[in-house]
């Protein structure tokens, strides 16, 4: 099983006191955790779910997927540790997908060489990116709209705030995945009362 596990540590100068757990709110929510079912705190995507999607051994970060949505949480949590340079270990394709998604996340990465097809799959996802930042005030208007009308029909505080942050998780889902948002769709009428 040592051969299936892919690794993502900082360079050794790096490796500071990082408790298993301190990731960004977003990975958080994204996954239950257990210290049960192996070393290190187990990040599972549901509780029914018996393999853990990574587990956080504080200085290191370790899965046996090539998932490249759990990878995105991994380089997360390393940009979040102030980790600069990591070492990755691992299957080829995990270790690809790291120095992508690390690379576009200004982080050095050891342990992959990339091809000349990988740096212009790179290139291609940086020049991607500020359109995605670009994005950003359509999307929060779209987003103000929804919490305008859930704020209005909703009572309980509670519900609003699941039905908020589910809007929000599904906003992020479609602006990853490429979605723009035209300005023109977001206004909202102010209704005139006669």
């Amino acid at each position: 099983m040592a051969e299936d596990l892919n690794i993502i540590a900082p360079e050794a100068e790096q490796r500071a006191k990082a408790a298993p757990g301190e990731v960004p709110e977003h990975v958080r929510r994204r996954y239950v955790t257990d210290r049960g079912g192996g070393p290190g705190l187990g990040f599972y995507a549901d509780a029914r779910t018996e393999v853990a999607a990574f587990r956080d051994h504080g200085r290191r970060l370790t899965t046996g997927r090539n998932d490249p949505h759990v990878i995105r949480d991994l380089v997360a949590i390393a940009q979040h540790r102030g980790w600069t340079t990591i070492t990755v270990r691992g299957h080829s394709e995990f270790r690809r997908e790291v120095w992508q998604r690390a690379r576009a996340a200004g982080l050095d990465v050891r342990g992959y060489r990339p091809t000349e097809r990988d740096r212009q799959e790179a290139d291609r996802r940086a020049a991607r990116a500020p359109q995605s930042a670009a994005l950003t005030s359509d999307a929060q208007a779209r987003l103000k709209v929804v919490e305008q009308v859930v704020r209005a029909r909703v009572v309980e505080p509670a519900d609003q705030d699941r039905i908020l942050s589910a809007a929000r998780q599904r906003l992020a889902y479609w602006l990853e995945r490429g979605a723009s948002f035209s300005p023109a769709n977001t206004r909202v009428r102010e209704r005139t009362r006669t």
